[in-house]
């Protein structure tokens, strides 16, 4: 199996080797990690208040710590890198600031960043009481960073030039309370898991117009709570052309979903998994899940189908401290 970064809540990023967790640097709450597209360069985040972002040099299983800047806002909690490594966003769940960071040649962090603040609210009072910003992408185009309100139910598109954004957000509007988290991007369509309504959304993506449109959707949740008295989506992944897997916490549980030309059209299956799946990734013909309340890290078979994959039971187990993000190594 390809070896995995594992970011955590405990201070350390570890690296997954078949069954074994080994330390390899220390990071203060690692709790999301992202690599560089070109260069020997692991980010992490800082989850705290104020947050920060770390950049690692990787040299084979260990990391050396190059840099930190601060996140630009409190409760960092995404990241991404920009596809020709120029710059790298970072999204602040606490205050729902986004920022971009410039890079330099070797990937490491100079200094220079651009705050992106918002406002706004949702429906729901508990949880989007302000602006969350949760996560971050640029599209295939090229020309937009967007990012994933949870508070405001709402995507904020940036223009960008050679990278940085510039300008005031392009807002697209999601369903009311609908808590838009994490997103996965294929081609011109944008599926979106939604952690507060459950749902899984596809959007239509207008490259010339930074916006989308809600195209399908599908509720994800049949079956009772085992940890918690919700049921929240957290991270998702295309397993191939015509399936989506997404973590949902509560249920602990992996939901999978059919796709029809590529737009979500039906809940395949729920199988249950590790408790409070917080991230997952697709590697190796598996599904590795993030268990953060099991202190474990998860393990499922995927199986080829005539309609599909399937994501067989729960099979290995590799212990973890809170693992919270898995990414694999390049």
């Amino acid at each position: 199996m390809t070896d995995i970064w594992v970011g955590s809540s405990s201070p350390q990023i570890s690296r997954l080797a078949g069954p074994q967790l080994s330390p390899a640097g220390a990071a203060e709450r690692p709790a999301f990690l992202a690599l560089h597209p070109s260069t020997a360069r692991l980010y992490a985040v800082d989850e705290s208040n104020p947050g920060s972002v770390a950049a690692f040099e990787v040299t084979g299983a260990t990391l050396r710590r190059t840099g930190d800047v601060s996140s630009g806002g409190s409760g960092p909690c995404h990241l991404f890198v920009h596809p020709e490594g120029g710059w790298l966003y970072t999204t602040n769940y606490g205050d729902g600031v986004a920022t971009a960071l410039a890079l330099d040649a070797a990937g490491d962090l100079p200094g220079e960043a651009v705050p992106l603040p918002h406002a706004g609210s949702g429906p729901n009072s508990a949880r989007q009481e302000r602006s969350h910003a949760h996560s971050s992408w640029v599209t295939p185009g090229g020309g937009w960073l967007v990012v994933a309100d949870l508070g405001t139910d709402e995507l904020r598109s940036y223009r960008l030039e050679h990278g940085r954004p510039v300008g005031a957000p392009v807002l697209t509007a999601l369903p009311p309370g609908s808590g838009p988290r994490h997103a996965a991007v294929v081609g011109e369509l944008v599926h979106v898991a939604c952690e507060l309504s459950c749902q899984v959304l596809t959007l239509r993506w207008d490259e010339g117009a930074g916006t989308g449109e809600v195209i399908g959707a599908v509720e994800t949740v049949t079956l009772p709570a085992r940890s918690g008295d919700d049921h929240t989506l957290s991270h998702l992944e295309p397993i191939d052309e015509n399936t989506l897997v997404v973590g949902v916490r509560g249920a602990d549980s992996l939901a999978v979903v059919g796709l029809v030309d590529g737009v979500v059209d039906r809940l395949l299956e729920e199988v249950l998994t590790v408790a409070w799946p917080r991230h997952l990734t697709v590697v190796d013909g598996t599904v590795l899940v993030a268990g953060e309340r099991a202190d474990l890290i998860g393990v499922h078979p995927i199986v080829p189908g005539d309609r599909g994959a399937q994501v067989g039971a729960l099979g290995e187990q590799v212990q973890a401290t809170a693992p919270m993000c898995l990414v694999p190594v390049r």
